[in-house]
């Protein structure tokens, strides 16, 4: 889409893209929630429904973290289908053999790709809703960019029957700790196909078009139930590839994490207007941001400051409503050592009326 379309969070990434350079990024998603009560959409033009989700009902972004400083560099919102249609690469005939359409995931993590102006060389993972042979092959092709995903629903040119068959008939029923590989060059470019078994049960399929298959320094912890119900722990061997996917995966959950249950603007400044919701999500974004950078840039001094400890720094420099105001407003005067209050509307109205032991 056109910046014009999306001014606010075109500024949100323009921002970014002038403050870090990346080279390495992880996609995922996030969600500003919205529960609309009288009418079906609340005021918003849509909203997504994603019920893996802890917040499972709202405004979704899809989202780049850059993986040194865990700092969101390039945002998407989701619109309705018609809109998404209409953004960049989707539908365009890909790189595959079959020139088969570009799909949503693939037309996403290219436009991610673009605007967070990764140079060629650098690198971008996933998981699953993004990860196919058709989003490893374009981001190659179009970017120079090396990629590695989690393999599930789009199997499309991915052998995950065959790896399977191979890592069972090779490891039999005590797989944990090993991992096959299958190696293919299509479009042109060299692409690894690995099934990882980091369980007795579980098995990841992984796609990537750089990484090494040696096993790393690092033993993944396995935890378990015994027929008792006591926990048990035991350490198994991982890939090279399986270590730097995993190790960057949490990285904008944990953001989420901080945003919305940390910080928790959304929660703590409740509101009917949809637009005012979205700008407090990017609002908490920004201060889980800049958290995070402070804590790259100056990690002595804020190492063990935790985001609402930082948010409190930053306030600290609003001043209090004067207490002439307050009066004219009905309300009492707060104490000196107050740093935020409730908003209120030109009348002196909040969301949800004060009780007198609130206030």
């Amino acid at each position: 889409r056109r910046s014009s379309d999306l001014p606010c969070l075109s500024s949100f990434n323009g921002k970014r893209q002038r403050l870090l350079k990346t080279v390495l990024m992880m996609v995922d998603e996030s969600m500003s929630g919205w529960r609309p009560k009288t009418t079906k959409l609340g005021g918003l033009p849509n909203y997504t429904f994603e019920p893996r989700k802890p917040v499972p009902l709202g405004t979704m972004f899809r989202n780049g973290v850059e993986c040194l400083s865990g700092i969101l560099v390039v945002q998407d919102v989701v619109q309705n289908p018609e809109k998404q249609a209409l953004k960049s690469y989707f539908g365009e005939p890909s790189s595959l053999p079959d020139q088969s359409d570009i799909t949503a995931h693939t037309a996403e993590v290219l436009r991610l790709v673009e605007g967070a102006k990764i140079p060629k060389g650098g690198w971008v993972g996933g998981d699953s809703w993004f990860g196919s042979t058709a989003t490893a092959v374009e981001v190659m092709n179009r970017f120079g960019v090396n990629s590695t995903w989690i393999i599930k629903q789009n199997q499309h040119w991915f052998p995950m029957k065959p790896l399977f068959a191979v890592l069972k008939a090779r490891h039999k029923d005590r797989p944990a700790g090993h991992w096959v590989t299958f190696h293919a060059t299509v479009s042109r470019i060299e692409l690894m196909a690995m099934a990882y078994a980091w369980s007795q049960k579980g098995i990841s399929y992984i796609l990537s078009t750089c990484g090494s298959t040696k096993t790393a320094d690092k033993l993944y912890v396995s935890y378990f139930e015994d027929d008792y119900g006591n926990v048990g722990s035991k350490e198994i061997c991982r890939p090279q590839l399986a270590h730097l996917l995993y190790d960057y995966l949490p990285l904008i959950d944990e953001h989420n994490k901080q945003r919305q249950k940390i910080l928790g603007l959304e929660r703590k400044w409740p509101t009917r207007n949809c637009w005012f919701r979205l700008l407090t999500t990017l609002l908490g974004m920004s201060i889980v941001d800049m958290h995070r950078l402070y804590r790259n840039v100056r990690n002595e001094r804020y190492t063990e400051v935790d985001v609402l400890e930082f948010s409190d720094l930053i306030c600290k420099k609003l001043t209090l409503r004067p207490k002439r105001q307050n009066e004219l407003l009905g309300r009492t005067m707060v104490d000196n050592h107050s740093i935020l209050e409730r908003i209120m509307d030109k009348d002196g109205n909040t969301r949800f009326a004060v009780t007198e032991s609130q206030e």
